[in-house]
């Protein structure tokens, strides 16, 4: 995919974080309600949403922002679990990872749409 043309597949790309939280988020969260366990959609999308950092990262910019970007969330990891042990005097794991996994999906959809505006940017520039 060239980074000067603007195609179905990069419209896809674009939107389909987006379509998947409004269209599926309620029967997903009940599906898995149903099933007794604690996931929900954004804990689902969190590898697209990586993969689609790759992808637009190398697009815009020819170079990928996923090691920073996972230098960020590593480090953002280390920051709440101090605040974690700070506040509560313990770590309480199942805390600690749901927590940190809905961080990392907000810096997740975060970046992905920095990037997707960015990628606009450039094709409106090109």
């Amino acid at each position: 995919m060239a980074a000067s043309t603007f195609t179905f597949a990069t419209s896809v790309l674009y939107l389909l974080p987006i379509v998947i939280l409004l269209l599926f988020n309620k029967s997903i969260n009940r599906h898995f309600r149903k099933q007794q366990l604690e996931i929900k959609l954004p804990d689902l999308m969190v590898p697209y949403l990586m993969l689609g950092i790759q992808i637009l990262s190398k697009q815009t910019f020819n170079f990928s922002i996923f090691p920073y970007f996972l230098i960020f969330i590593f480090s953002l990891g280390m920051i709440i679990l101090v605040i974690l042990a700070y506040k509560k005097g313990e770590i309480i794991y199942k805390r600690f990872f749901k927590t940190y996994w809905r961080f990392i999906f907000l810096s997740s959809i975060l970046t992905y749409y920095f990037l997707v505006s960015a990628n606009i940017f450039s094709l409106v520039i090109a």
